[in-house]
C-alpha cells in the first residue's frame, strides 16, 4: 500500500512537472486578469520574470511531494529575486503576494483535476493536500519576508543616492549621470529651460525622542510642499533639507501657508520644528545660497521655532534681520536709548514713528490711520527728535530709526 502511495504521489509529481509550462502560462494570465497593477505591465521581460517565477513554484512544490516533506528556506532560495525585481518595479507588497497566491491556487487546481480522472491518485491527493498546504503557508511567508528585505534595502539605496546628490548640489556640483542625475530629474531638478526652485530646511528646537521622528517629519514637510513631482527631501543628522522644483511662473509665497501648517501639526504631536525657507532661485547652480538662506531664516527665529520664508520679506526686513554687534554699536546712543526705554514703556511713539514713515512723512495721515488728532502726532514726533536728536523730516534721519527699531524691538 506504501509502495501504491508513493506510486500515486509521483504521478502527482510528474502531472505537475509535464505541465510546468503551460500551469504558468494560465497562471500569468489569471494574475494579469485578477490583478491591475499585472495587467498595466508592458515589460515582456517582467512578464516572463513571472512566469519562471510561477514555474519555480511548481519545481519546488513537485520536489516537496516526492521526497514526502515540507519545504525549507534553502528550497525556497528562488523567491529573493523575484521578489527584489517587483519591489524595484513598484508592485505593491499586498499585489506581490496576491500574485503568490493566484499561483498557487493553479497548482492546486491542477492536483484536484488529476484526482478526478485518477482514482489511485485520487486518495494521495488528500495526502498531498497536507504538503501543498505547508508549501503555500511557507512559501507566502518566505515571499514577504524577501520582498520586505529587498524593499528595506531599495530604500537604504535611495536615502544614500538622494544623501549623495544633496551633497553634490550643495557643493555646487552638477549631477553626474547615472543614479544622482536620475534622483535629480525624478525631483523635477533636472528641467530645460530651469523653471527654479525653493530650499528648506528645519531643524527640531529639542532632540527628539524617537530616531524615526524627523524622517516621519520630513515625509509630512515634503507632502505639504506638494507638486506634480516629489521634492528631494533628505534627513542630514539632525537636519531636514527638501528641494522643491516650482512650476512655470508658480509663485513661491504659495508654499509658505502649507508648509506654516504642517510645522503646527507637527508641533502638536510635539516635534517642535525651526524651519527656514529660502528665496525662489533660478537653477539649482544657486543651491548653496539657498541653503545658506534657509540657515540664516532658522537662526533669526530663536529658540522658539516657527517658520520664517524670505519670500515674504522686504529687503529692509532681510538687511536688519540679523543684526550683527558692530550694527548696534554703529546706533547713536541717544537713539539706542530711546527704543529701549518707549518699547519698555509700550511702544506709543514707536508706533506712530512707524506710521509715520509708512504714510511717507505726512503726519496728518499718520494720525488718521492711529485714530489719534494730527497734534497729537506731531507732538509724539516732537518728543522724538527731542530724545533722539534726530530731524524727521530728513528721510536718512527716519531710516536710522526704522533701522534701530528693527534691531532692537524684533519688530
Amino acid at each position: 500500500m506504501l509502495v501504491a502511495g508513493v506510486a500515486a504521489m509521483e504521478r502527482i509529481a510528474a502531472m505537475l512537472a509535464a505541465r510546468r509550462d503551460e500551469l504558468a502560462q494560465e497562471s500569468l494570465r489569471a494574475i494579469c486578469a485578477n490583478i491591475p497593477a499585472y495587467a498595466a505591465i508592458t515589460d515582456e521581460s517582467i512578464l516572463a520574470d513571472v512566469t519562471e517565477h510561477v514555474a519555480e513554484n511548481h519545481d519546488a512544490l513537485c520536489d516537496s511531494l516526492l521526497r514526502g516533506r515540507p519545504v525549507t528556506g534553502e528550497d525556497l532560495a528562488f523567491i529573493a529575486p523575484h521578489a527584489a525585481l517587483r519591489a524595484r518595479r513598484g508592485v505593491a507588497l499586498a499585489d506581490f503576494l496576491h500574485a503568490f497566491r493566484i499561483g498557487h491556487h493553479v497548482l492546486w487546481s491542477a492536483i484536484v483535476e488529476l484526482a478526478d480522472v485518477d482514482t489511485e491518485a485520487r486518495a494521495e491527493a488528500l495526502q498531498s493536500a497536507r504538503l501543498v498546504m505547508e508549501f503555500i503557508d511557507l512559501a507566502s511567508t518566505h515571499a514577504a519576508q524577501t520582498y520586505l528585505e529587498a524593499q528595506q534595502l531599495l530604500l537604504a539605496e535611495g536615502d544614500r543616492v538622494r544623501r549623495d546628490l544633496l551633497e553634490d548640489l550643495l557643493g555646487g556640483r552638477a549631477p553626474a549621470p547615472g543614479p544622482r542625475l536620475s534622483a535629480a530629474r525624478a525631483a523635477g531638478l533636472n528641467r530645460d529651460p530651469p523653471t527654479g526652485c525653493v530650499l528648506l530646511t528645519a531643524v527640531p528646537t529639542c532632540p527628539p525622542d524617537d530616531e524615526l521622528a524627523l524622517r516621519s517629519a520630513a515625509s509630512t514637510l515634503a507632502r505639504a510642499l506638494g507638486g506634480p513631482v516629489r521634492p528631494l527631501a533628505v534627513v542630514r543628522q539632525d537636519e531636514i533639507v527638501i528641494v522643491r522644483a516650482l512650476g512655470p511662473g508658480q509663485d513661491p509665497r504659495a508654499l509658505i501657508e502649507p508648509i506654516s501648517s504642517a510645522q503646527r501639526d507637527l508641533a502638536a504631536t510635539g516635534l517642535a520644528l525651526s524651519v527656514g525657507v529660502s528665496t525662489a532661485i533660478e537653477t539649482t547652480a544657486d543651491l548653496p545660497a539657498a541653503y545658506c538662506e534657509a540657515c540664516g531664516a532658522i537662526e533669526a527665529l530663536g529658540p522658539g521655532g516657527g517658520v520664517l520664508a524670505l519670500a515674504e520679506l522686504s529687503a529692509f526686513d532681510y538687511l536688519t534681520l540679523r543684526g550683527d554687534a558692530t550694527a548696534l554699536r554703529l546706533l547713536a546712543p541717544a537713539v539706542r536709548r530711546f527704543v529701549t526705554e518707549d518699547a519698555a514703556c509700550g511702544g506709543a511713539l514707536i508706533g506712530t514713528l512707524r506710521a509715520y514713515a509708512a504714510a511717507n512723512l505726512n503726519a496728518k495721515v499718520a494720525a488718521e490711520r492711529l485714530y489719534i488728532h494730527v497734534n497729537t502726532a506731531h507732538h509724539r514726533l516732537s518728543r522724538i527728535e527731542e530724545k533722539t536728536g534726530c530731524d524727521l523730516r530728513d528721510l536718512a534721519d527716519v531710516q536710522e530709526l526704522l533701522i534701530a527699531i528693527k534691531l532692537l524691538d524684533g519688530t
